[in-house]
C-alpha cells in the first residue's frame, strides 16, 4: 500500500502525460495566498512566575500574542484521464516579548524536575510549535473504470454536516495549538494524511460508496489525533501557560505515548461511507475505525509523586488495560489516543414551509474513553491532578442539529442582500452514565462531566457594498456548564486579491482555575479560555 501511493504520485501521474496534449510542466493551475496574521491580548492572561510561588509574572494586556506570516502554494493539473494536486504551506512567526516569557517560564518550570538535572523545557515553542514548512496535499486521482474513482496520496477527507464541533468529521486530527478553534477555514487546522480513497458511484439509486484506508506507518504519529497546546504556548488552557506537559514542574511529566497496545498510532485506519438521496433527503451512513481525536491520560501506577484511592470514594484504576510504557520513575501519566469505532448518520433537506435547510448528524461511539477522579491530590485525590484516577470506557452518542436560513434584515441593518443565519445545537450523551464514576471533562481539571453536555451556537453573516464589506457575528453558550463566546468580525474584500479580516474573540466562563498547580475546582470548557480575549487581524493576498 505504501509503495502504491508513491508509485501513483511519481509514476502514474507522469504516465498520464503521454496521453495529454501538452507536456508535464505545461498547463498547471497555480493558486494560493500570502498572509500576515497578528493578534493582541485584550486581557491580561495568567502566566505563573516559578520564582514567586506561581504569582502572575507580568501584565500582558495589549501585548502582541502572535505575529505570523504564511505562504501557501497550490498546483493542480487535469491530465484528462487523471488529476494531480500539490499544496505546500510554510509559516514563520516573530517571537514577541509575550512568547519569550512563555518560553522562559516553561524552561524555569522544567528545571524544577526532581528526577533529572535538566535545565530547560523539551519544547522550543518557536521551532517545534509555531514555525513550520509542510506538504499539505500531494495526491493523484483517476477513474479506474466508469463510476469508480481512486485518489492516492496526502489529502483531506471531510465527513459530516458541521464544521464546528466534530461528530462524524473524525478521520483527521486538528492542530489547535497556534490558533485554537478560531480559524474559520477548517482546512487550515486539519491534519492531512497519506491514504487511499476510493469512491464507487451507483447511479441507478443516486448513491455512492466511499472506502478510506489510512496506512498507519506511512503517517507520523503526531499527525494523527488532535494537537492541543500542552506545550505551554499562547493557547494552553488557563492556568497552564508556560507549562510543558512533557517537561512539567517538579517532574510531574506527562509525555505522549504512541505505542500503547490499544492506542498504537502506527495501526492502520479504515472508513466506509454510503451517501445517497431518498426523496427530498440527502443522507449518509458511515463507519470509521482509528485513533480517537481527543487524547486521554493513562496514569502511572508507580507515580513517583504518590498514588492511591481518592477520599471521595473513587478508587484508583491503575494503567489502562494494564499497560504503561513511559518511564515509571519520572512521569505521572502519559497522553494516549485509544483506538475507537465511530458509527454515524447524517441527513439534510430543504424545508419549504420555513424556507430553511435542516441538517442533522449523529454518531455512536462504543467504549469511548474518559478520565475519572474529580479531586486533586491536595483534596485527597488519586494523584496530584484531577482525572488521574484512571480511564473508564462508556458508550456515547453525539448529536448535532442545524438550521440554515436566509434572513432579510436589509430594512433594519441596511445590508445589500439577505443575511445568512445558522443555528446549531450540539449534545454529547453518555448512555451508561454513572455520577459515581467521577468522569471529568478534561484531565487536570475537576469539572465533573454530566450525562448530557450541550452547546448552542449561532452565526449571522451580513453583506454590504456589494459584498465588499462582510461582517459576521458568532455566539455560543455552554448549556450544561455555563460560559460562552462572542466573536464579532468583519472582512473587507478589495478586488480579486486582497482580503482583510478583523475580529474580536471574547470568552465568558462561570469558573476558572486561578493559579497553576493549586486551587483545582470544577473548571469546564470556557474556563480553559479565561484571559484569552484577543483582537485578531488577518491580511491576505490571494492569487
Amino acid at each position: 500500500m505504501h509503495l502504491a501511493c508513491v508509485a501513483a504520485l511519481a509514476g502514474l501521474g507522469l504516465a498520464g502525460t503521454s496521453r495529454a496534449d501538452d507536456g508535464f510542466l505545461d498547463g498547471w493551475e497555480v493558486s494560493g495566498y500570502l498572509r500576515g496574521h497578528l493578534s493582541m491580548n485584550l486581557d491580561n492572561p495568567y502566566l505563573a512566575d516559578p520564582t514567586n510561588n506561581g504569582a502572575p509574572k507580568g501584565d500582558y494586556k495589549y501585548d502582541l500574542s502572535m505575529l505570523r506570516g504564511s505562504l501557501k502554494l497550490n498546483l493542480f493539473k487535469d491530465f484528462g484521464n487523471s488529476k494531480v494536486n500539490i499544496s505546500l504551506r510554510g509559516s514563520q512567526e516573530y517571537e514577541t516579548s509575550y512568547l519569550k516569557d512563555l518560553q522562559k517560564v516553561a524552561d524555569q518550570y522544567a528545571a524544577t524536575d526532581l528526577f533529572s538535572n535538566r535545565r530547560r523545557s523539551s519544547v522550543d515553542l518557536m521551532d517545534d510549535v509555531y514555525n513550520k514548512a509542510e506538504v499539505r496535499e500531494f495526491w493523484w486521482q483517476t477513474d479506474l473504470r466508469p463510476g469508480t474513482t481512486i485518489k492516492l496520496g496526502k489529502q483531506q477527507v471531510v465527513w459530516g454536516e458541521t464544521d464546528f464541533f466534530q461528530s462524524m468529521d473524525v478521520i483527521h486530527g486538528y492542530d489547535f495549538r497556534w490558533r485554537s478553534f478560531l480559524e474559520a477555514e477548517n482546512e487550515e487546522l486539519r491534519k492531512p494524511l497519506w491514504m487511499a480513497n476510493v469512491v464507487q458511484r451507483f447511479d441507478a439509486v443516486d448513491g455512492s460508496l466511499q472506502f478510506v484506508y489510512i496506512p498507519g506507518r506511512m503517517n507520523s504519529a503526531d499527525q494523527r489525533g488532535n494537537s492541543y497546546d500542552v506545550e505551554g504556548g499562547r493557547w494552553a488552557n488557563t492556568p497552564n501557560r508556560g507549562i510543558t506537559f512533557a517537561a512539567a514542574p517538579f517532574g510531574a511529566d506527562v509525555p505522549y505515548n504512541y505505542d500503547h497496545k490499544d492506542a498504537r498510532m502506527d495501526d492502520d485506519a479504515l472508513g466506509l461511507r454510503w451517501k445517497a438521496v431518498a426523496g427530498k433527503w440527502e443522507y449518509s451512513l458511515g463507519w470509521f475505525r482509528g485513533p480517537a481525536q481527543v487524547p486521554v491520560i493513562n496514569p502511572n501506577p508507580d507515580n513517583p509523586l504518590g498514588v492511591g484511592n481518592a477520599t471521595s470514594g473513587r478508587s484508583f484504576l491503575g494503567a489502562w488495560h494494564g499497560e504503561y510504557r513511559s518511564d515509571r520513575s519520572s512521569t505521572v501519566g502519559e497522553l494516549i489516543f485509544p483506538q475507537i469505532d465511530v458509527f454515524g448518520i447524517t441527513a439534510n433537506r430543504y424545508l419549504e414551509g420555513i424556507d430553511s435547510v435542516f441538517s442533522m448528524e449523529a454518531s455512536y461511539i462504543p467504549d469511548n474513553t474518559y478520565n475519572v477522579g474529580v479531586q486533586a491530590g491536595e483534596a485527597g485525590g488519586c494523584a496530584f491532578f484531577p482525572g488521574f484516577c484512571g480511564i473508564v470506557e462508556r458508550d456515547v452518542v453525539k448529536l448535532m442539529l442545524r438550521m440554515d436560513k436566509q434572513v432579510d434584515l436589509s430594512s433594519f441593518l441596511k445590508t445589500s442582500r439577505p443575511s445568512f443565519l445558522s443555528v446549531q445545537l450540539f449534545d454529547t450523551w453518555i448512555l451508561d452514565y454513572d455520577r459515581k464514576d467521577e468522569i471529568v471533562n478534561l484531565a487536570g481539571f475537576g469539572g465533573r462531566t454530566k450525562q448530557h453536555s450541550a452547546i448552542l451556537t449561532a452565526i449571522l453573516g451580513m453583506n454590504y457594498n456589494s459584498d465588499r464589506i462582510n461582517p459576521t457575528l458568532a455566539v455560543g453558550t455552554d448549556l450544561s456548564y455555563g460560559g460562552g463566546f462572542v466573536i464579532p468580525s468583519v472582512e473587507f474584500a478589495y478586488g480579486n486579491h486582497w482580503r482583510i479580516k478583523a475580529e474580536a474573540d471574547l470568552f465568558f466562563n462561570r469558573k476558572y482555575q486561578k493559579r497553576a498547580l493549586t486551587g483545582f475546582n470544577d473548571t469546564n470548557l470556557f474556563g480553559y479560555f479565561d484571559g484569552n480575549n484577543q483582537l485578531s487581524v488577518r491580511v491576505t493576498y490571494q492569487f
